[in-house]
């Protein structure tokens, strides 16, 4: 009895250390932190963005740029589904505490204005009058949201709602 304990422990040593090692070896982006460009780190916007009255961090990494395998999953806030991360779309990494949440919709992104240096995006606070532009949402979302801009200039509202990352577009025509 004591050889199949003993041998049980064994297992679950080599089980451990194995999964510890395969999380070695796929980092999490948020862990690589912001891409750098011929030595100049990329722009990082600093928000509240899950509510919890601490500094998080947002940066985007263009298709191509992820630093080998990633064990993270990418969610669609569009459509509500979480998949695996594609390190050919564009990817919006969004940095809170212990978490890393990514952000993908290749239709969204795949506009010529997510392809210029200057991203369309701006961090809307919870304290900005600017919330009033978004009255059945502001009670929903919890900390400060990202405005994703478009070509036909609308902006699309990022939130997190405290389970999971929603998007929002206003009833307006350009």
């Amino acid at each position: 009895m004591s050889f199949t304990l003993s041998r049980l422990a064994t297992c679950i040593a080599v089980s451990l250390t194995a999964a510890s090692g395969a999380a070695l070896a796929t980092p999490s982006l948020c862990d690589a932190g912001p891409p750098t460009y011929n030595g100049t780190p990329g722009k990082v916007w600093e928000g509240d963005f899950d509510g919890d009255r601490k500094p998080d961090r947002l940066w985007v990494l263009p298709p191509g740029h992820a630093p080998g395998a990633v064990a993270d999953r990418a969610s669609d806030p569009w459509s509500g589904f979480r998949r695996r991360f594609d390190p050919t779309l564009l990817t919006i990494v969004i940095a809170h505490g212990r978490q890393c949440s990514l952000i993908q919709k290749q239709r969204h992104f795949a506009t010529p204005i997510w392809d210029e240096d200057d991203k369309p995006i701006r961090i809307l606070l919870r304290s900005d009058p600017a919330i009033k532009d978004w009255p059945r949402l502001s009670r929903r979302w919890k900390g400060d949201a990202v405005l994703l801009g478009t070509e036909a200039g609308i902006d699309v509202l990022l939130y997190w709602n405290g389970k999971r990352w929603w998007v929002a577009q206003r009833d307006e025509t350009p």
